[in-house]
Formats: structure tokens, C-alpha cells, sequence
């Protein structure tokens, strides 16, 4: 029965965070007030109704890059620790047996599994990796909680720094905005693209 309550109270806090999507936008635009702000954070990146990037930038734009980067990634890391714990102790030997029927999958997290601070620290480093979807993973992967927590943490810190950098830059530097955001597209690309040739080469 548990199984079936998390999801359906999650599809339900998402679907109203999604109808008041704009007037929380609003509301994160023009407070400044450091728990609410951290409280607000934490529930977006649990229910990701707004790219959490735009998020970053906005606390960046009304908080200042270091404000605004720490009350970022203390919401985003502790969102992911949520989750994790969620997937660990609900559905961990259900995405087990799920993972160990495509075998691509499973040698994947075998591997993760011997790896499993450098793997979350560059899945964290790469913007196109979905996060919640590393959340979940690691915690059905069986990868150990402090271990996951230290390296998300590390892992999210340089992005974050980044986004909320922009966020206090945009409305005095528009083109430093366009040179930056094209530089990190580039290497967002090229990094996967390097992960993925190296890993195409060690399973020949």
C-alpha cells in the first residue's frame, strides 16, 4: 500500500504547485526572507513545476550570487536527499529486480556501484544528466547515503554558482549572459559526448 500513497500524494502536491506555478514564481521574485526562501527552494526541487536553473537565477537576481547560491543548493541538496531516501526504502528492491531485466542497465549499475562517488559527482557536473532521475537512481542502486550526499553536494556546487552568477548579472550584462550560458552549453555538450565515447570504448 505504500508503494501507491508516495506517488500518488507526490502527483497530487505537483499537480497544485503546477496550477500555482506563477504566483509562487511571484512570491520567489520578491522575498527575501532566508527560511521561507529555503523552505520554497526545497519544495521546487521536489516538484520541479520550473526549471530549477531559472529558479537559481532568480535567488541570484534577488539575493546575490553567494546569498543566492547557498540558499539554492541547500534547498536542491536536500530535495535530493528526499528523494533518494524515498527510493532507497521504498522502491529499491523493485527497481532492482526492474534494472536487472534490461542488462545494459543492470552491468551499468554494477559499475556505479564500484564507482559510486565519481559517478554522482559527473552526473551532478553535467547539466543535461536529469537530476531527479540521478536521485532515484542512487537510491535504488544500493549506493551508500553518505557517500551520495557528500558527492551530490560537491557535484552541484560549481552550476549553481554559475546560474546564480548570471542571475545577479543579467540585467547589467546581458551579452557576459549570452557569452557564459553558450560557453557551459558547449562544454555540457562536449563533456557527454567524451563520457559517452569513453564508455562506448571500455564495453568493447
Amino acid at each position: 500500500m505504500k508503494k501507491w500513497i508516495t506517488p500518488v500524494v507526490y502527483i497530487l502536491a505537483l499537480y497544485l504547485a503546477f496550477t500555482y506555478r506563477d504566483e509562487i514564481f511571484d512570491w520567489l521574485k520578491t522575498n527575501d526572507s532566508m527560511p521561507l526562501l529555503f523552505v520554497l527552494t526545497t519544495l521546487l526541487a521536489l516538484f520541479p513545476i520550473l526549471p530549477y536553473k531559472a529558479v537559481i537565477g532568480v535567488l541570484g537576481y534577488t539575493c546575490g550570487t553567494l546569498s543566492g547560491a547557498s540558499i539554492a543548493w541547500l534547498g536542491t541538496t536536500t530535495a535530493a536527499v528526499i528523494i533518494y531516501a524515498a527510493a532507497a526504502s521504498v522502491y529499491r528492491e523493485p527497481g532492482r529486480r526492474f534494472l536487472a531485466k534490461f542488462r545494459y542497465l543492470d552491468s551499468f549499475t554494477s559499475a556505479v556501484e564500484r564507482h559510486p562517488f565519481k559517478a554522482i559527482v559527473i552526473a551532478r557536473l553535467m547539466p543535461i544528466v536529469p537530476q531527479m532521475a540521478v536521485n532515484v537512481y542512487a537510491g535504488v542502486a544500493s549506493i551508500p547515503f553518505w557517500i551520495y550526499t557528500t558527492a551530490s553536494g560537491l557535484g552541484k556546487i560549481p552550476a549553481i554558482l554559475i546560474y546564480a552568477y548570471l542571475g545577479s548579472s543579467l540585467a547589467n550584462n546581458p551579452l557576459q549572459f549570452a557569452i557564459i550560458a553558450a560557453i557551459m552549453m558547449a562544454v555540457s555538450v562536449i563533456g557527454f559526448v567524451a563520457y559517452r565515447m569513453k564508455h562506448r570504448k571500455n564495453s568493447i
